[in-house]
């Protein structure tokens, strides 16, 4: 079954906004890529703006659900560790999908100045869901032994820069550097942050 026109509409638009930019990504390229008329367009969203952010909203729900997915499908008596690295993998594979990486790179952490404001609430909004799904986990490792103790928000804070470094790492190198990259990060990382009795685990 064909794409409803909403859907085809914000497909073509996180394309164009990805590889021309806002100002570059007119309301007109988008409606004839679609093949609709403007008018058309006006019938879902009021207007750019309201077009990008829902595209905004969109990323940011499915990067979270996709998180929420990977973590879930680990069984509950799974190491603290897998959980963490597999919740770092699916970053980095998400981000592997060439517009929503370019769309999430460029505009959600360097938005239009306009709607700088709005794109940042959203953002906070999105590290409170995933604050949700990553503190149990990592107070749940505090408790049973797996991770050091301390300050779970210390040890979130560190992680979510360890995501974003990879984050940045996708657009420099080929897969495989990646990759290899990746592993080398998380490995130092959680060296610092299990415990010593984990060694023997």
């Amino acid at each position: 079954m064909p794409p409803k026109t909403v859907e085809k509409i914000k497909l073509e638009s996180l394309r164009l906004f990805a590889e021309e930019g806002y100002d570059g990504a007119s309301l007109s390229k988008i409606t004839d890529k679609v093949g609709i008329r403007k008018s058309s367009l006006y019938n879902h969203f009021s207007n750019k703006e309201d077009l990008f952010l829902t595209l905004v909203d969109d990323v940011y729900e499915r990067y979270v659900s996709e998180v929420k997915e990977t973590v879930h499908q680990q069984p509950n008596d799974s190491y603290v560790e897998k959980k963490l690295y597999q919740a770092l993998i699916i970053t980095t594979d998400f981000l592997r999908k060439e517009a929503v990486g370019k769309f999430y790179m460029h505009f959600l952490l360097f938005p239009p100045g306009d709607l700088k404001a709005f794109v940042h609430e959203r953002f906070l909004r999105f590290e409170e869901e995933l604050n949700h799904v990553f503190l149990p986990i990592i107070t749940d490792g505090m408790k049973n032994g797996e991770m050091k103790s301390g300050n779970p928000t210390h040890v979130l804070d560190a992680f979510y820069c360890l995501m974003d470094g990879m984050s940045a790492q996708m657009f420099y190198y080929d897969k495989k550097t990646v990759d290899q990259k990746r592993e080398h990060a998380w490995r130092v990382f959680w060296n610092g942050i299990k415990s010593e009795s984990n060694d023997e685990m």
